[in-house]
């Protein structure tokens, strides 16, 4: 029996266990992180040998840019000889690898402690050949429970929200009806949903949802509070950089948005079928970003800064340095790393759904001069 299949039959006694009906982020949960079968305990899920790239595996345009942000922070916090850097969901660890060997070449103090935070088991096996290879000394932890307050730190993440866990809904005839997983007669998983309104309902004005059509499908994302007052425990003072795909509450719950933005990435193609083969795919939501600044608030953090992503890396001034060199030459890697920077840059590509939000505890922090204008955090 492959992997697949065993994980499907947990799923399938989880909802025979549930009464029939299992609500949609339960079956994330499983179908993601469930020990030694769901989909990030996987051999290899990035690269071009896995089922989707990252940003971080195309070039050094986000560790250039998360680089100079970094600095930027370390300023602000008063350039301490002391402090921490955390990366939190660091998957194989190349961004937080490649972070480091720009910031050994600026004006900073090197971190005191340098710590990755990432679930899977097999992704931390990876991250210590490569931490080991690359000569930096990391310290590897399985979450933020472990971790004791790290006063004056900076913990930056990249694609970690999306793949939390969502709850999917319906919105029929003025209420809330949660959108889960049953399994029919011929045995296959489909969707279902609950016949009474849910009691737990999303924080959205009745400005937004009275414009939906009768039916609307979405999602909101229920472990955006708690990861939030985790990241405040651990980082009682500094900064909090968080990058992934999403927009603001108003764009996110737009009327014509009415089947949510759940998605499945499956040998580099997205696809919709997010109940086919749990553990085969990667399963994602988009972020609403107005949520997380607002979980940010109510946990004691200030939001300094959010904007899009080919706003922020096109206005980096290492990022730009690098440009200019690379177009001063003419050979095939220039050329193929500028192909990667245009497509992390432009709207087209990764540059308007990716978001950048940054975030402030106890420190009277400020937008980096470089990004003032570009920053549009009245818009969440």
């Amino acid at each position: 029996m492959t992997g697949h299949h065993q994980l499907e039959q947990i799923i399938c006694s989880h909802i025979s266990a549930a009464g029939g009906f299992l609500p949609f982020d339960a079956f994330m949960q499983a179908a993601l992180y469930e020990p030694e079968l769901g989909y990030y305990e996987a051999k290899t899920v990035f690269g071009e040998t896995g089922d989707f790239v990252t940003a971080s595996e195309l070039g050094p345009w986000l560790s250039l840019g998360f680089a100079d942000l970094i600095f930027n922070c370390w300023q602000q916090m008063g350039e301490p000889a002391h402090w921490v850097l955390l990366e939190q969901g660091s998957g194989s660890g190349k961004l937080l690898a490649s972070v480091l060997d720009i910031l050994v070449q600026m004006p900073i103090t090197v971190p005191q402690r340098i710590v990755s935070v990432e679930r899977s088991h097999a992704l931390r096996e990876r991250q210590r050949a490569l931490f080991s290879e690359r000569g930096h000394a990391v310290e590897i932890h399985v979450s933020l429970d472990s971790l004791d307050a790290c006063e004056q730190a900076v913990l930056f993440s990249n694609e970690l929200p999306d793949a939390f866990p969502v709850r999917s809904f319906r919105y029929h005839q003025g209420q809330y009806f949660e959108r889960g997983v049953i399994r029919q007669p011929d045995g296959a998983l489909a969707w279902g949903y609950s016949t009474e309104p849910m009691q737990s309902v999303p924080e959205i004005p009745e400005s937004i949802s009275s414009a939906w059509p009768d039916g609307y499908i979405s999602e909101f994302n229920p472990g955006l509070a708690a990861w939030q007052q985790s990241l405040a425990r651990v980082v009682p003072r500094g900064f909090i950089l968080t990058l992934d795909y999403g927009y603001s509450r108003q764009e996110y719950y737009r009327p014509g948005r009415g089947e949510g933005t759940l998605l499945a990435h499956f040998e580099h193609t997205a696809v919709e079928e997010v109940l086919t083969e749990p553990g085969s795919r990667d399963i994602t939501a988009h972020v609403d970003f107005s949520a997380l600044a607002q979980a940010g608030r109510e946990a004691g953090m200030q939001p300094l800064l959010w904007m899009s992503q080919g706003g922020w890396l096109a206005q980096s001034p290492s990022v730009q340095a690098f440009i200019q060199e690379l177009a001063a030459q003419s050979d095939a890697q220039s050329m193929h790393l500028l192909a990667h920077a245009k497509r992390m840059l432009l709207p087209f590509g990764m540059g308007e759904v990716f978001k950048l939000l940054v975030q402030s505890i106890d420190v009277a922090g400020d937008k980096p001069a470089y990004l003032r204008q570009f920053d549009h955090l009245d818009q969440l």
